[in-house]
């Protein structure tokens, strides 16, 4: 018989990944499920993975409710994240990740990045081992709100969720061999003030960007999913009220406890999928 093999993915997303984050606290602490098989995770949701990996969380509830709503981090006009203070100032700094824990989970974790010289996709996981700060830094440099690159091993990568969409995350962890998967996602459509914000920025930036963030917008999200896995996909019961530059902390607040409350509505699916 076939090795049964759960894998967890969260979504990006900005402020959005509160969801995941408020999710994953509650897999962990109501549930008991912290060691998936496989977890794949994109953009702003990477954090979150490495210290719920890492057993931490209540910093995974600190960062979100008290540290990143703030408008420190995010500024709205023009649209510009703080990502280095983000990660060296609260992560590294505040509330450091316990790296040994990380290192030594038996999960197998990716983090989809990337190469801003080919355009193309590459996982960083546990057998591709870096700095897992600097992991978090390119996974969530968004073009356009970060306004640079972050080097790996010799090549500069910015965020992976502008060359990957979930059904792809979905068949990597087909190919890397899950069985059943459980979908964390805050994916909504993007507004029409946020389409234009891309095309605008789109105009002044590198080619290869440009290409990238315009094909991103285009793609569908839930095209020709595999059909030899079984899949549980938990997401917004309503319209969350977080977009991906929010700042409020009440909203941010609301979005987490979205999360929490979505995943214990479908407990039962979720510890079957896990038994």
């Amino acid at each position: 018989m076939k090795e049964e093999k759960v894998a967890l993915i969260t979504s990006g997303g900005g402020m959005k990944c509160a969801y995941a984050a408020g999710a994953l606290v509650t897999l962990a602490k109501e549930l008991g499920i912290k060691r998936p098989d496989i977890f794949i995770s994109a953009s702003g949701s990477v954090g979150a993975m490495f210290y719920y990996l890492a057993g931490q969380y209540a910093d995974i509830e600190k960062v979100w409710l008290h540290y990143l709503p703030a408008a420190e981090i995010v500024r709205t006009f023009p649209p510009k994240l703080r990502l280095d203070y983000v990660v060296d100032t609260i992560l590294r700094r505040e509330l450091p990740l316990d790296e040994r824990a990380l290192a030594t989970t038996s999960t197998r974790w990716f983090v989809p990045v990337t190469d801003l010289d080919t355009g193309r996709t590459q996982y960083v996981s546990n057998g591709t081992w870096f700095d897992p700060y600097e992991v978090m830094r390119a996974a969530k440099a968004i073009p356009f709100l970060y306004g640079g690159a972050v080097r790996l091993g010799g090549r500069s990568y910015i965020d992976g969720d502008v060359n990957v969409n979930m059904v792809e995350l979905i068949r990597k962890a087909r190919r890397e061999g899950a069985t059943k998967i459980l979908v964390i996602t805050n994916t909504i459509k993007l507004t029409g003030a946020m389409k234009w914000f891309i095309r605008i920025s789109a105009l002044l930036a590198r080619p290869m960007v440009r290409q990238l963030v315009l094909h991103d917008m285009r793609r569908a999200e839930w095209d020709h999913l595999p059909s030899d896995v079984e899949l549980l996909v938990v997401g917004p019961s309503y319209p969350l009220p977080v977009g991906t530059f929010t700042r409020v902390r009440r909203k941010v607040a609301e979005a987490y406890q979205m999360g929490k409350d979505d995943i214990l509505a479908k407990r039962e699916d979720v510890e079957k999928l896990f038994s």
